[in-house]
């Protein structure tokens, strides 16, 4: 059996060391930094470990795959219509919850402390005490209660927030106090103080949180989305952020990435725009992922983190 693998991403030197710091044997691996650096060998590998948005590009012309490793937790550029799905893709879990947490969390004191707001009263030499309130007795609600999620629930119960969730189908969740699932995503948002998305991109998702969800939230709440731009419709969000209609809005994630300069998100005073950096995946973290699932491969046995292309996830 051919098991010729291609390690496509921007980082390929660290991935290697991290790689063979994990046990794996890149030696033989094809190896390319861009699509242009492609060899018709590699082409004809049967195993990637790459990026999902450079792999994207080449899928068709790689008839021998038969199993994909994603550098990234968001594989949408690889569930794209009409692009080969006849291999298995497997994702990255484990990883970025702790990173996602130090994001949400830190946002959120940053508002209720007014950091802001005191970064430019030092720039202006004025000393301004402000009111602030702490985050014990804080409503949060996360939608998408996957590893992720969980993490994000579990770091807000040390701060004292009361944790609200939803996810696609019923049940409980460590250290959340209500799962709300199925059409009561309204009713879920108009509870929260804040509300922070770690859902995919999928059928069911995009355009979830319109002008119906914001207005349901409230004049105090704040949005937080560190999942996928397309949950969010943008247009009714900058309407919403306009008009005071919620608090404001955490954004590391949009519908068109880098988002526009032409943006009115980049210049509304009450949203915070960060280019896609809540959770980086690195090499060091991927490659023990990919370590594992590739011993598993090589003995026949089930792979780690499988994604259903019909699911998105």
């Amino acid at each position: 059996m051919n098991q010729e693998v291609l390690l496509l991403t921007d980082e390929v030197e660290r991935y290697a060391a991290a790689l063979r710091d994990n046990g794996v044997d890149e030696t033989g691996f094809h190896k390319a930094e861009t699509i242009d650096d492609l060899s018709e060998a590699a082409l004809g590998c049967e195993v990637a470990l790459a990026k999902p948005v450079l792999l994207c590009e080449v899928l068709e012309r790689m008839p021998n795959l038969r199993w994909v490793q994603s550098t990234y937790a968001g594989v949408d550029p690889l569930l794209q219509p009409g692009l080969p799905r006849g291999y298995q893709l497997t994702g990255v879990k484990g990883v970025f919850g702790p990173l996602m947490s130090e994001y949400v969390l830190g946002q959120i004191i940053s508002v209720e402390r007014q950091f802001r707001r005191l970064d430019q009263a030092q720039a202006e030499s004025r000393w301004e005490p402000l009111p602030y309130r702490g985050l014990d007795g804080c409503t949060l609600g996360i939608a998408g209660l996957g590893s992720i999620g969980r993490r994000i629930a579990a770091t807000a119960g040390h701060f004292g927030m009361r944790v609200l969730g939803y996810k696609r189908s019923p049940g409980e969740v460590d250290g959340v106090e209500r799962v709300y699932s199925g059409d009561a995503f309204p009713e879920f948002a108009a509870a929260v103080d804040y509300l922070v998305l770690v859902l995919p991109a999928t059928d069911e998702t995009r355009g979830l949180v319109g002008a119906q969800v914001l207005a349901e939230m409230g004049e105090r709440a704040w949005l937080i989305n560190v999942g996928r731009g397309p949950v969010v419709d943008q247009a009714a969000l900058v309407e919403a952020l306009r008009n005071n209609v919620i608090g404001g809005a955490i954004l590391d994630v949009f519908e068109e990435e880098p988002l526009p300069s032409s943006s009115p998100l980049w210049r509304l005073p009450n949203a915070v725009v960060t280019p896609h950096v809540a959770a980086e995946s690195f090499p060091e973290d991927i490659a023990r992922i990919f370590a594992d699932n590739w011993r598993r491969y090589q003995a026949g046995e089930s792979l780690l983190y499988p994604i259903d292309f019909e699911r998105g996830y």
